[in-house]
């Protein structure tokens, strides 16, 4: 469409004048061109009114800001100075705890408690001699003795003895005996004893070491930890397992 098909059609929609254009027809055009230019326009339309004005709230200028007047602080009595506190105390250390009383060292006790027998010759700890011993009654030494001892009765020792011992009886207990021995009777050797020397007795019950020769009558007993080094003579003889003997043994059943 051209621009006067344009026009026309503008006229004819806002003022009702000539058509609406064809185009195939250019009389209508022309026709519509002389009517807009005999076209008186009408009374000019009334301004429509205008519309009232609308308040828009107006703004004051702000007064102008002063600061406020701060009145100055005075300090109470209270305040005057400031309060004094205590010092915090240091931590005091624990007493220690008091030391455990001493327990009394034990007495120590003797090893052999003397029990009194009558008719019995007793060396105590702490005595000494030496010489010869003879008794007709029994003789128990648990003190130091050196020399010859002779007594009808039984001898028992406690103590490491260099001695020659004659006498019915004769037992060996924790002790350590030099010399030699000859009992009518029976002799007795705990385990924790030893002879270095000759016995001769009618029987022998041996737990520990014998150095030398035993020449019995009777019979001999040697325990599990017996030792003989040496000869043995005798009428009969019992070894535990575990006894060990070094030397020739003669079950003659005659003493030497």
């Amino acid at each position: 469409m051209s621009k006067k098909d344009n026009f026309s059609q503008a006229m004819f929609e806002m003022f009702g004048l000539g058509k609406a254009p064809d185009e195939n027809e250019e009389a209508a055009i022309q026709e519509e061109m002389a009517q807009l230019e005999n076209f008186v326009p009408a009374e000019p339309v009334a301004p429509l009114p205008e519309e009232p004005a609308v308040n828009e709230p107006s703004f004051a200028e702000p007064p102008a800001f002063t600061e406020p007047e701060v009145p100055s602080f005075v300090p109470p009595a209270s305040f005057e100075q400031p309060p004094v506190f205590d010092p915090i105390p240091e931590p005091v250390a624990p007493a220690p705890a008091p030391a455990p009383a001493p327990v009394p060292a034990p007495v120590p006790q003797a090893k052999h408690a003397y029990v009194h027998r009558e008719n019995c010759t007793y060396f105590a700890p702490g005595t000494s001699m030496e010489g010869t011993l003879r008794s007709d009654s029994d003789v128990e030494i648990v003190g130091d003795f050196k020399g010859e001892i002779a007594s009808d009765g039984k001898v028992t020792i406690h103590s490491n003895t260099q001695s020659s011992i004659a006498a019915a009886e004769l037992v060996l207990v924790d002790c350590v005996l030099i010399g030699d021995a000859m009992v009518s009777g029976d002799v007795s050797i705990n385990e924790s004893s030893s002879v270095s020397g000759n016995i001769r007795a009618a029987n022998i019950v041996c737990s520990g070491i014998v150095k030398g020769n035993l020449n019995v009558q009777g019979n001999i007993t040697l325990t599990e930890n017996a030792q003989v080094i040496g000869d043995i003579k005798t009428g009969t003889l019992a070894m535990s397992r575990g006894a060990k003997v070094s030397g020739k043994i003669d079950m003659g059943g005659s003493a030497i």
